[in-house]
């Protein structure tokens, strides 16, 4: 009898344990059913995609906003937090496969979840005249402005002097003092030059890295989320046949980022990764979502809910 006691407690234990499986896999089904009756067919496949993406790689701490757009635009997520834009062209293009969309999307999430920030023109801008600014203080100095004494000294000689003898001292002091501003102003450009090469250089090479390493988290975050892992293949191959579509020229190629993925499924396995983001899934709920009124966008809430009502409702009941 002591031996069978273990064993029945055991039995019991995985009977509760695929009950509970069971009843959170019927209320999900509930959930996405509703979502699939209330959304339109593109917006349900982006909830579903986000949806796993976000819980998988606990990217749910905040809500998710999809837009719909009429072109792609590599540069897009930076317009605003959390946003992730999906152009039409890509939607028709990748047609059914559901592992290409998730690495696209999950390439937009990588990069708010990492920080990245574009250099827009208008910040560019602002860049170098700043460094104008410095390289004026550093040439110029205490000279940026005539010094009081200069100018006064200059007035006098002019004044007192005057005449012919007057004439040719003021010719003498203008001489020198547009040679030294010349000199001045070719130093302050040198400088110029040589800075604003260094910071279109270093935005090149951070937007190229940005991007490696988006792609790197997109295909983590879309296999521990359960999508094919050749996903951001298709994906890539897909990007490069769209009309329209335009990548700054500082950008890595689609060879270079599908060579660089293929080193990534070389390097990491499968299995555990599935595995990680598949207990992430079951120890959460789906996330609720909220579609605009002219359907032109779909808000994926965080885990919290759509606001502190709904949080405070799923820690304490209504």
């Amino acid at each position: 009898m002591s031996i069978l006691k273990p064993a029945i407690i055991t039995c019991l234990c995985l009977l509760l344990s695929t009950t509970t499986k069971t009843e959170a896999a019927s209320e999900n089904n509930s959930i996405y059913q509703n979502a699939k009756i209330q959304l339109p067919p593109d917006f349900y496949a982006l909830y579903r995609i986000v949806d796993r993406i976000a819980r998988a790689n606990e990217y749910d701490t905040h809500p998710w906003q999809i837009v719909k757009v009429a072109k792609y635009d590599s540069q897009a997520f930076s317009q605003n937090v959390n946003l992730i834009p999906i152009s039409h062209g890509v939607l028709e293009k990748l047609g059914g496969d559901a592992s290409a969309l998730a690495c696209i999307i999950s390439h937009e999430m990588a990069h708010h979840q990492q920080g990245h920030q574009v250099v827009r023109n208008v910040e560019k801008i602002e860049l170098i005249a700043q460094i104008r600014e410095d390289a004026e203080k550093q040439v110029l100095g205490g000279e940026r402005k005539m010094s009081p004494v200069s100018a006064v000294g200059d007035f006098v000689v002019r004044r007192v002097v005057g005449g012919a003898i007057g004439t040719v001292v003021g010719g003498v002091l203008n001489n020198r003092s547009n040679r030294r501003f010349r000199q001045a102003q070719q130093r302050i450009n040198t400088i110029v030059e040589k800075k604003t090469a260094e910071l279109e250089k270093n935005i090149q090479k951070q937007s190229r890295e940005d991007e490696f390493v988006a792609d790197k988290f997109a295909y983590l975050a879309s296999v521990k989320a359960g999508f094919e892992r050749e996903g951001c293949l298709r994906a890539m191959l897909v990007l490069n046949r769209i009309p329209g579509i335009e990548f700054e020229q500082n950008y890595p190629t689609i060879e270079e980022r599908i060579a660089a993925i293929k080193a990534i499924m070389t390097e990491l396995e499968t299995e555990s990764l599935v595995e990680s983001g598949q207990e992430k899934l079951f120890k959460t709920q789906p996330l609720t979502y909220n579609l605009s009124p002219n359907q032109t966008s779909l808000r994926v809430n965080s885990r919290h809910g759509a606001s502190m009502g709904d949080d405070i409702d799923r820690m304490f009941g209504n």
